[in-house]
């Protein structure tokens, strides 16, 4: 078993750790100096890698024949992109980033990509949403999210792609972005969530899946936790000994969206180790 994983940030650098544990070959890349001082510390291969590439790229016949890229990360069998969607210079350049990669593992030996997305495609709906749901392109991000699935679509071979809920975990503790004078609107709306060890495990079963289908496979990953954002955050709070969070009622939207995650439970067979985060959250601050 082999894996390159591209974007090794907090939730990468813990996902290569764990898989090298346990003995699968891995590679990293990285952008930045602090990045590749952290994957030097933790004893994790890695590749430098800077996206987007010249626009060239989408013409090359060969990896030999793109610029400033290392070919191990496009020769290993299970290809993970966990590059977060980001603003630059007034545009989203996320599906562009999307697309090399792609192009670049049809090029290589990569028999699998893992695409790890997000529930913010889900932005703009209401109530309970799976991967069925109709989406709002018009809403923020979504256009940009769906575009970049698209790109991913294109790829030949297995594909799966997560659509990750709000992450937490080590050192994620909620409690700590909580600011004492931020006012928090829609208190009533369920909490989106996933730990850390939960997407960790999913993606170690993905990789080991000698069945892979040509056909996407499109799963949403979250917890079933059973909180709306004023109780969540409030236990957050209450945790560290902070001041409580501060909520606004004021055009309050009385649903917000529910991101229901059976299908993977049923598909994969999987049980979250952190299904219940309010527990999670008062466990993880006793141990602080």
């Amino acid at each position: 078993m082999s894996v390159s994983i591209i974007g090794c940030g907090w939730l990468g650098q813990a996902l290569a750790k764990h898989l090298m544990t346990n003995k699968v070959d891995i590679i990293a890349s990285y952008q930045s100096k602090k990045t590749h001082e952290k994957l030097i510390e933790l004893d994790i291969p890695a590749a430098k890698l800077s996206l987007p590439l010249e626009d060239e790229v989408l013409s090359c016949q060969s990896l030999d024949d793109i610029a400033n890229i290392d070919v191990q990360l496009f020769q290993k069998r299970v290809l993970i992109i966990a590059i977060p969607p980001q603003l630059k210079k007034g545009r989203l350049d996320y599906p562009l980033k999307i697309q090399q990669l792609i192009h670049m593992a049809e090029l290589g030996n990569t028999a699998h990509i893992i695409l790890l997305n997000s529930t913010a495609i889900y932005n703009g709906l209401y109530g309970r949403v799976d991967e069925t749901s109709e989406l709002n392109l018009s809403a923020e991000k979504v256009e940009t999210l769906v575009d970049a699935e698209q790109a991913a679509k294109k790829f030949t071979k297995g594909l799966t792609i997560l659509r990750l809920a709000g992450l937490v975990g080590p050192n994620r503790h909620p409690g700590k972005f909580l600011q004492v004078k931020r006012v928090f609107e829609n208190a009533g709306a369920p909490v989106n969530l996933v730990h850390q060890v939960d997407v960790i495990h999913i993606i170690e079963n993905l990789i080991g899946d000698d069945n892979v289908h040509i056909e996407p496979n499109i799963y949403n990953v979250v917890s079933n936790t059973d909180s709306n954002r004023q109780q969540y955050y409030q236990v957050a709070a209450e945790s560290l000994g902070l001041p409580l969070p501060q909520f606004s009622f004021e055009q309050q939207k009385t649903t917000g969206k529910k991101i229901i995650g059976e299908r993977l439970r049923s598909k994969l067979n999987y049980t979250y180790k952190k299904d219940d985060l309010l527990t999670w959250l008062k466990e993880a601050s006793r141990a602080l």
